[in-house]
């Protein structure tokens, strides 16, 4: 199984940077999170309601700190054969019209607040290292550079929003339930 794990680990970065021998020296945090992003709309289905005009939206929500960068990793490139189409927000009542929403550097309760209000809509939340944002509510999130995992996924978060992300991503996250031990 970790053999497995590996492999899966090894043919997502491939994806990512096309097999450069020193891809993770050559690339900036965020180059490599965008990269992430375009790879995990490649790996999850929403609804088909939830698409319009075979677009995947994705919104940045207040604190941007990719900059141009996730503009230069989406342009002219589709996942699933869909386009993307990329806006920066701090409207909470625009989110509700995304795919997948980014959170960076944002408090506690007004993430609290907005993962609530986002909640059973088909939408992927994605948070850039946020401290227990799986465990709020959120569906995707970046963890410390060093970690083991690059990532961590509530896939009950996501079944609930009616998102399915294929077991070759899951299998490469920390998976964080809501669910307590049950005997």
């Amino acid at each position: 199984m970790k053999r497995n794990k590996y492999i899966l680990y090894i043919l997502l970065i491939i994806s990512i940077f096309g097999g450069t021998k020193n891809a993770m020296c050559q690339y900036s945090e965020y180059e490599v999170k965008a990269a992430y992003v375009f790879n995990f709309a490649k790996f999850i289905s929403w609804p088909k309601e939830s698409t319009e005009n075979d677009t995947i939206t994705i919104a940045i929500f207040k604190n941007d700190p990719f900059g141009i960068i996730i503009d230069k990793t989406m342009n002219g490139r589709k996942a699933n054969g869909k386009i993307w189409k990329i806006i920066r927000t701090n409207n909470k009542k625009t989110l509700t019209k995304c795919q997948i929403v980014f959170f960076s550097d944002i408090e506690k309760y007004p993430l609290m607040q907005i993962l609530s209000n986002l909640k059973t809509k088909p939408i992927v939340t994605i948070g850039d290292n946020i401290p227990n944002f799986c465990q709020l509510g959120g569906v995707i999130n970046f963890t410390p550079q060093f970690s083991e995992y690059q990532f961590e996924i509530n896939n009950e978060v996501a079944k609930i929003n009616s998102i399915t992300i294929s077991p070759k991503l899951l299998v490469l996250a920390k998976i964080i339930s809501n669910i307590g031990d049950e005997f």
